[in-house]
């Protein structure tokens, strides 16, 4: 059995918040068909900076020679997202460091921990470790800002580890979020809205209307 090589990278786990919620709301072809637009927009935003390992479910594994590629890779994906209605909105988490390659499978703490980092993400967040944001700060990426998010407990580590949120200043998302199936609305053409507590929801399907009138307190 070959030992395998060990690499030096940047790895990048991105999927859809609130898939299950999409899935229940809209059904499993309506969400088979997201996940295959998801799987284009990730393929036309990485490459040639990365390249896409593996996608299981709505889940993408990315792997980049290093943090800035990652980091202008995920800003075209997330521009890309951001410009599309009736869409979900998704979330990140990365690490970089040393992994063993067998058989075009990675394998280590380093892919590890970026999985658990991207399960700490909100959707539309980028979290990463403290050496994927320092390589970032250092090489000045533009329209990039980092916030320390403080220490975070990871499941399966001993200690706690510092978490960085990276905010893509060079877009703004022009639509509201859907509060039962997180779909991006366009307040414009929405299907309905609803006020509840003092705040305005928009809906991208009269379900998601009725689903919302029958229990807003389970979705907001």
């Amino acid at each position: 059995m070959s030992r395998g090589e060990t690499i030096e990278a940047t790895f990048c786990f991105v999927d859809i918040a609130g898939f299950t919620a999409l899935t229940d709301t809209h059904g499993e072809l309506a969400a088979a068909d997201l996940v295959d637009g998801f799987t284009k927009l990730v393929r036309q935003s990485i490459e040639p900076r990365g390249h896409l390992q593996s996608l299981i479910g709505d889940c993408a594994f990315l792997v980049f020679p290093d943090p800035v590629a990652a980091i202008e890779a995920l800003s075209s994906l997330y521009a890309s997202i951001a410009d599309r209605a009736n869409f979900p909105i998704i979330r990140t988490g990365l690490h970089h460091g040393p992994a063993l390659v067998r058989n075009d499978r990675h394998f280590g703490t380093t892919v590890n921990l970026a999985a658990r980092v991207a399960a700490q993400a909100t959707g539309g967040r980028i979290l990463c470790t403290q050496c994927v944001a320092d390589a970032v700060s250092g090489a000045g990426v533009a329209n990039v800002e980092i916030h320390h998010q403080g220490m975070a407990s990871l499941r399966n580590l001993p200690e706690p580890i510092a978490l960085y949120e990276i905010v893509l200043a060079s877009f703004a998302r022009e639509y509201a979020i859907d509060p039962v199936c997180k779909m991006q609305v366009d307040t414009r053409d929405a299907a309905g809205d609803l006020q509840f507590d003092g705040k305005r929801y928009w809906f991208c399907s009269l379900e998601c209307v009725q689903r919302f009138a029958k229990s807003p307190k389970s979705y907001v």
